[in-house]
């Protein structure tokens, strides 16, 4: 079966104004020190929005403000690459072609790559999903939901939109997925509970989040894609995201205990550190790269 070619879509085409450099290195670069400055950012705003919070800060209020955080990263990359390097919306994947439709779907695929990944696990008996004692109010579910928006596009933003665009500007595109996305799976080495099937599989998100922006020329999908696959994992089934666990959920589900079974259900760390997700990752890897780009986006 024939893999249809990479074309440069309207997001990888430099703008006569563009300040972007094509060294990798100043990119690298670049973005670690991009990527400090933000987190140190998102911390202040973090402790500062603790120290106004009305009541004492429990867990479920501290997830909602880091979530809410996120919001940092979105405007320092947007301020950066618009005033630094004069880059346009359509070089970061906001085009406007059909973005509601691009979201909506997104939407739809991670709810449903994430629950592929739980049905693996149901199928092979590793895990068991239950409702919970006392499910969460639909309010509550639907903050969350605002912040895992933010947040899966926030890390979109940066390492898709601002990274990959970046390093193909010099590289190749398989280049520029490809090392994009390990940097992207080396920022999780200190989730709690990481292992080397866990990094593997976020690393595999990293490329199957490059091939899909470049597949669609925007960050549209892939955003809503990010965003729904995380609150799925945390407040749908119940699984800890990356690591981080007890999120309100209206299902609770139960991996089971040792050496294959975690093998497969990805224990501690939650579904990302099994191989159900590297099969699931893997098919949509595949299936990404059969699509054709998208023509309307096409330079």
């Amino acid at each position: 079966m024939r893999i249809p070619p990479f074309s440069k879509t309207r997001m990888l085409t430099p703008t006569t104004d563009e300040r972007l450099t094509a060294n990798p290195a100043v990119v690298f670069s670049l973005f670690l020190i991009v990527n400090s400055l933000l987190s140190l950012s998102r911390s202040g705003v973090y402790r500062l929005a603790v120290s106004l919070w009305p009541r004492r800060v429990s867990f479920t209020d501290s997830m909602l403000i880091q979530l809410g955080a996120t919001l940092v990263p979105i405007l320092g990359v947007l301020l950066y690459c618009m005033l630094v390097e004069r880059r346009t919306l359509v070089s970061l994947g906001f085009s406007g072609r059909g973005a509601p439709l691009e979201y909506g779907l997104g939407l739809l695929g991670g709810v449903g790559l994430f629950g592929g990944g739980v049905l693996l696990c149901v199928v092979t008996g590793t895990m068991r999903v239950d409702p919970t004692a006392t499910a969460p109010s639909w309010g509550l579910l639907a903050l969350f939901l605002v912040g895992f928006l933010i947040q899966g596009m926030s890390e979109e933003m940066l390492c898709r939109s601002y990274l990959m665009v970046s390093v193909a500007r010099g590289w190749p595109l398989w280049a520029a997925a490809t090392l994009n996305s390990l940097l992207f799976s080396l920022l999780h080495l200190g989730n709690s509970n990481v292992s080397v099937i866990a990094l593997i599989n976020i690393f595999l998100f990293g490329l199957f989040a490059s091939l899909l922006t470049l597949r669609r020329g925007s960050i549209w999908m892939v955003g809503a894609l990010h965003s729904a696959w995380n609150f799925a994992q945390g407040n749908l089934f119940g699984i800890p995201v990356s690591g981080i666990r007890g999120l309100p959920s209206p299902l609770v589900s139960t991996p089971s205990q040792g050496g294959w079974q975690t093998l497969i259900n990805g224990g501690l760390f939650g579904l990302e550190g099994g191989l159900a997700a590297t099969v699931i990752l893997l098919a949509a890897c595949a299936v990404t790269l059969l699509c054709p780009t998208k023509r309307s986006e096409l330079a």
